[in-house]
């Protein structure tokens, strides 16, 4: 017992460190180049996002050099680069930039009366410089600075990365060349997380009826994979399917971007298989509070700064605390297809990240419970037979789109539910903005109620055996 508190107490001791010290990080020093048009040199260090007027790089910076006067003025920076659509460009290329360097600026979101935290968003992932329009290169970088940025492409660990990207490319044409838009960036969104392709119109359809989630590779997607892992590996050796499964899981979050709700989802898969290879038992609890600890101690800016973490750790605690108790009152709906268990896993994430959604967003679906009912069960088979779309792609384009006929009738089942429930009177509700202590204060209430009564129900627990024994 003493070693399980050694243990716990470590890791909360360094993640309340890390955090703290994040609060006074500063910004790598490029006073000289602000508001100049400079010329860098680096490699991209994340995959390149494609959105309806470009492609967005993030771009490792060895050097930074004023144009005019090709002295150096930064070095050793990240630079959030806005590029055109073409040439596209891959994670790990050389490249040259030119563009005018700024400092990201927070912004109003909408009519709502919130300002998103922008910057913060970028300097979680150590981005305070951008780019928003510049011309990008692909080169070879000066012999100086291999060393620096060529590492992201020559190391092992960044080879597999960029392997994966490369395969997550192709996998996304044999899609588009299958299914069409918008079922292919519908399908992207599902299995590899690609939402941008959707539109804004489209993604406010999906935000209206309370769908998000599915397109943003929520930890729903990530279950989906995990258990499909698991079931195609049962014919090997226990020890091998755990193994095999594992490294699967884990390849799979880098295969899609390494999202904080990917790897939170990750974390506790993994967690579940450690736990079933040393035959202890899993506790979602724990594991739940493993992931986020691990995950603010490799990166403690997410705590404040990354709305994925903290919505997706809400969901998961709403579905840890609510959805038990809530299946238990819903006798009056049938089992068959797992409805009910889709009902209360609904009723619980939405009432647990509601009030966060209100306070971050002012708009909360209406009519998201029963949206979630009509699709969600349809969910996985969508993705196996995306999944098989995409795959057989790479070797028998005939089959492929022989499984997309099915894939492309189940997208557009999906595509029409969240169209047509968008177009309902009243479907979301605003609201003005208010105080974050609200919805602390509400949280504050949902804890002390379920500790309340978890303990009312040991109490009785232990009277009843207590009476028992007496008898």
């Amino acid at each position: 017992m003493r070693g399980t508190y050694v243990f716990w107490s470590v890791f909360v001791a360094a993640a309340i460190c890390r955090v703290a010290f994040s609060l006074h990080q500063n910004a790598p020093p490029a006073d000289d180049c602000l508001k100049q048009i400079v010329t860098g040199y680096g490699a991209v260090s994340e995959d390149p996002s494609m959105n309806s007027t470009g492609q967005i790089l993030v771009i490792a910076a060895d050097r930074l050099t004023v144009a005019s006067t090709s002295i150096q003025c930064a070095a050793g920076l990240n630079v959030r680069v806005k590029a055109k659509s073409y040439p596209r460009f891959a994670y790990g290329d050389e490249v040259s930039f030119t563009g005018k360097l700024n400092v990201p600026f927070n912004f109003s979101s909408g009519d709502n009366g919130r300002t998103f935290d922008y910057k913060g968003y970028l300097a979680k992932d150590d981005v305070f410089y951008e780019m928003k329009s510049a011309v990008v290169e692909k080169t070879e970088l000066p012999d100086g600075m291999k060393s620096e940025s060529h590492r992201l492409a020559a190391d092992t660990g960044d080879l597999i990365t960029g392997t994966l990207y490369a395969l997550k490319h192709r996998f996304d044409v044999n899609l588009e060349s299958t299914l069409g838009e918008p079922h292919a960036a519908l399908a992207e969104g599902l299995v590899v997380g690609e939402k941008a392709a959707l539109g804004s119109d489209l993604l406010n359809d999906f935000r209206i009826v309370g769908l998000i989630h599915i397109v943003v590779l929520s930890g729903f997607n990530i279950t989906v994979v995990a258990v499909a892992m698991r079931r195609v590996l049962s014919f090997l050796p226990r020890v091998w399917g755990i193994v095999i499964g594992g490294i699967g899981i884990a390849l799979f979050g880098v295969l899609v971007g390494g999202g904080a709700t990917v790897v939170r989802s990750c974390f506790m898969g993994i967690i579940a298989l450690v736990a079933d290879l040393i035959r202890r038992d899993y506790s979602v609890h724990r594991a739940l509070a493993f992931a986020a600890l691990l995950m603010l101690i490799a990166n403690p800016m997410v705590l404040l700064h990354d709305p994925s973490f903290q919505l997706s750790f809400l969901a998961t605690i709403g579905l840890i605390l609510l959805a038990g108790p809530i299946e238990s009152r819903l006798g009056f709906i049938p089992e068959k297809f797992g409805m009910r268990g889709t009902v209360a896993a609904t009723f619980s994430t939405q009432i647990f990240v509601s009030p966060y959604i209100l306070y971050m967003m002012g708009q909360i679906s209406i009519i998201g419970v029963v949206v979630n009912i009509l699709v969600l069960p349809f969910i996985p088979v969508t993705m196996l037979a995306v999944f098989l779309t995409g795959a057989v792609g790479f070797v028998l384009p005939v089959v492929a789109q022989i499984i997309g006929w099915a894939a492309h009738f189940l997208l557009s089942y999906e595509l029409f539910m969240v169209e047509w429930f968008a177009r309902v009177p009243y479907a979301a509700a605003y609201v003005p903005p208010f105080s974050i202590w609200w919805v602390a204060g509400f949280y504050g209430v949902v804890v002390t109620v379920y500790v309340y009564l978890k303990k009312e129900k040991v109490t009785k627990k232990a009277t009843v055996s207590q009476n028992a024994s007496l008898l």
